[in-house]
């Protein structure tokens, strides 16, 4: 007789030793070993690096610039290393942590604190709450779609901790090889500030990739265009035709939807870049979307 006795199980290849787990709980290392009987732990991914490096974490909560009557918005608490800065400087801090397995570490962590709220949701799908401070150290595969989902929000500022490479794309100039899409809607939406880098050694296992901390402040005193561009972005599943016609009210460029329709086909844009979804035009559409209504 055959049949199939085990479809066997997956072990991740990243591992933490026992030492590194103890050093962060401030415990006995020998003590977890002989607890655990294990010498090390598998990792389940190389993006759930904890940031463990106090002075780091005191440097990243003061470029948040928080103010104390603010409320604060963090993103993957993970085991709570930054959250424990940030509840010293918000009124109120509100956390958003898509892994189970952290929520009643930072439920027993925190447990007395009365200014802390933990929500369990997918930050990417979630409610966003009210905030005034948004901040993160994000998960390398979420960094981007995070950073397209605050074009829709309303905060202060945003700081986060992202891979050098992504900082560099944000802050590219036209004239540079990383410019590209993001670096577009990058500067339309926002000043940017690449504060300083954070060394590998600063996080529960080391990275293998080099991070940065940045802030993302939402930019003022904005020309029509500026708006007209924003507007436009902001409605990525509409049409472009629909959503810059919307967007060109929006912006007072035009009063009426007649107006701004003949607005629109005199700007002579092709027809497949109006028909295309918002997300999905390249920077070419967009750069000549700017150049038309610009003159």
């Amino acid at each position: 007789m055959v049949g199939i006795v085990s479809y066997g199980i997956y072990i991740p290849r990243w591992r933490i030793k026992v030492e590194e787990i103890a050093k962060v709980w401030s415990q006995d290392p020998e003590r977890y070993k002989t607890n655990l009987l294990v010498d090390e732990k598998s990792v389940p991914s190389i993006d759930e690096q904890q940031l463990i490096d106090p002075i780091v974490i005191q440097l990243f909560t003061e470029y948040c610039n928080i103010i104390p009557d603010e409320t604060v918005l963090e993103i993957g608490p993970g085991i709570g290393n930054l959250t424990e800065f940030l509840l010293e400087k918000a009124r109120y801090l509100i956390c958003i942590e898509n892994n189970p397995k952290y929520i009643p570490v930072l439920h027993e962590r925190f447990k007395n604190s009365s200014k802390l709220k933990i929500i369990q949701h997918d930050a990417l799908k979630a409610y966003l709450p009210i905030h005034d401070r948004l901040v993160s150290n994000l998960p390398y595969k979420i960094t981007e779609a995070v950073f397209q989902r605050t074009l829709r929000l309303k905060f202060k500022t945003a700081t986060f901790i992202v891979p050098e490479r992504f900082s560099k794309t944000l802050l590219a100039k036209q004239s540079e090889q990383d410019y590209s899409k993001l670096s577009w809607l990058s500067q339309l939406f926002y000043n940017t500030t690449q504060h300083e880098n954070v060394s590998p050694k600063a996080y529960l296992p080391e990275t293998r990739i080099q991070t940065t901390i940045i802030t993302l402040k939402p930019k003022k005193d904005l020309t029509e265009v500026e708006k007209t561009l924003k507007e436009l972005v902001r409605q990525g599943d509409k049409y472009t035709k629909n959503a810059l016609r919307e967007a060109l009210i929006k912006s007072e460029i035009c009063s009426t939807k007649k107006k701004a329709r003949k607005y629109i086909n005199d700007l002579n844009i092709k027809q497949r870049t109006l028909q295309s979804r918002v997300s999905r035009l390249s920077l070419q559409d967009l750069q000549t979307i700017e150049e038309k209504i610009t003159g």
